[in-house]
């Protein structure tokens, strides 16, 4: 290979280079994504564990595979250095916030999501703002970090 064409080389790698930044060089948000999908997965062991009505049981199995799979998506993306997925994160979110409602929303008078004790419904209030505040708070900083890599790369 002659000299001539190795600076070529050279010079369309760093063109390339610096025009195609890595969106996310340092894999941020990867512990957010990874503590949603934790959070899908102790959903499915405590439906497990606890004794659950049958309609808070499929609730909660639901939810926790679409947590593990929203969560494993970002964690993903991130780790391939990408940015995170404002939509994934965003159904998070909703998720969460429907494990918060859900107990309200499908109660005992509906017949729906009744409770066996205490420790499930308890559970899914305190996993639904877990997983609505990571949920939200990850999507916020995958649209801030994509508008600053828009920027630094216009």
């Amino acid at each position: 290979m002659s000299d001539r064409n190795r600076d070529n080389e050279y010079s369309q790698r760093e063109r390339t280079e610096t025009t195609d930044p890595d969106p996310n060089p340092n894999e941020r948000g990867k512990w957010i994504s990874a503590l949603i999908a934790l959070l899908g997965l102790w959903m499915l062991v405590e439906s497990a564990l606890f004794e659950l009505a049958p309609g808070q049981l499929w609730n909660d199995v639901i939810v926790g595979v679409l947590l593990i799979a929203v969560g494993g998506y970002n964690y993903y993306r991130r780790g391939d250095e990408q940015l995170g997925n404002i939509a994934a994160a965003s159904v998070a979110a909703v998720l969460g916030l429907w494990l918060v409602a859900a107990p309200f929303v499908l109660g005992v008078d509906a017949g729906a999501t009744e409770t066996a004790n205490d420790l499930g419904f308890w559970n899914d209030i305190v996993v639904g703002l877990l997983a609505l505040g990571l949920g939200a708070y990850s999507a916020y900083k995958a649209r801030d970090r994509r508008q600053n890599v828009h920027r630094t790369a216009g």
